[in-house]
């Protein structure tokens, strides 16, 4: 069971990082270009975006736990290893804890700007996490 969970959290980093780095370099153009916003907020295909950014980092986050509990330790174990938890901790909260930076919907453009921002920082801490605990699971 381990070694799947393993298997799961080692290429799930992929999808982190490439949805994230898609949905804030996506989310900025569409700052910078002042693409108008709907009524309703933000443009909504990017917004699903986010949300699917939200969720992958959220199942990373779990899934580390998940090993965690069953005893496993990223990496080898040794050295600066507790590093790769505050990275991970970052990727799993970035776009929640960014929520309470946002209007709520009465200031969309900022709000697409905060979100932009946010999910730049979770591709980048989640870059940093896999920096410092890459252990391919077994078979690979």
């Amino acid at each position: 069971m381990a070694d799947f969970i393993s298997t799961i959290h080692y290429y799930n980093v992929i999808l982190v990082l490439a949805s994230a780095l898609v949905t804030g370099i996506w989310g900025l153009i569409l700052y910078f270009t002042r693409k108008d916003l709907t009524e309703k907020g933000l443009y909504r295909p990017w917004r699903i975006a986010l949300v699917v950014t939200s969720g992958l980092g959220l199942l990373q986050g779990l899934l580390g736990i998940t090993m965690v509990s069953l005893g496993l330790k990223a990496g080898t174990g040794t050295g600066l290893y507790y590093l790769h938890y505050v990275y991970g901790a970052i990727v799993a909260f970035a776009v929640p804890v960014a929520l309470t930076y946002t209007t709520g919907g009465k200031n969309p453009r900022r709000d697409l700007l905060i979100f932009s921002i946010a999910t730049l920082i979770l591709a980048a801490a989640g870059a940093r996490a896999w920096m410092t605990g890459p252990n391919p699971p077994i078979g690979a």
